[in-house]
């Protein structure tokens, strides 16, 4: 028959493989989330580089079909740069469901477990 001493050792012990496996589980845990926020940061910043390549090309030949089509290179980026800063106003002006509200998902749903996720969308 075990003594309440030995009980208490063995509890011990499993005490201390539990908080063991419970740290190697939460830098798992932590290893995976900032794998995944960082490949979505990566691959957004490429996706940005080459958008924004694409966008400069494309002003670029918008702005000589305007030249060719009124004859005047001022005019052609003038109303290359009038369409640019429009967009940005509107960009400005739609920041919050069109770039806030989407990151705010993306980093929730990475960093939080959907479990997670799914019971705190329910308390609202």
């Amino acid at each position: 028959m075990e003594t309440t001493t030995d009980v208490i050792v063995k509890l011990v012990e499993s005490l201390k493989r539990y908080l063991g496996y419970q740290k190697k589980y939460i830098t798992l845990d932590l290893t995976e989330k900032l794998t995944l926020l960082l490949t979505a940061l990566i691959i957004g910043a490429v996706i940005f580089v080459i958008g924004i390549i694409a966008v400069i090309f494309i002003a670029l030949t918008i702005a000589a079909a305007i030249k060719a089509w009124s004859g005047s290179a001022c005019l052609a980026y003038g109303i290359i740069a009038a369409f640019f800063i429009l967009t940005c106003v509107v960009i400005f002006l739609m920041r919050k469901p069109w770039i806030v509200d989407p990151l705010t998902r993306l980093f929730s749903n990475i960093l939080m477990d959907q479990q997670e996720a799914d019971d705190n969308e329910e308390d609202f």
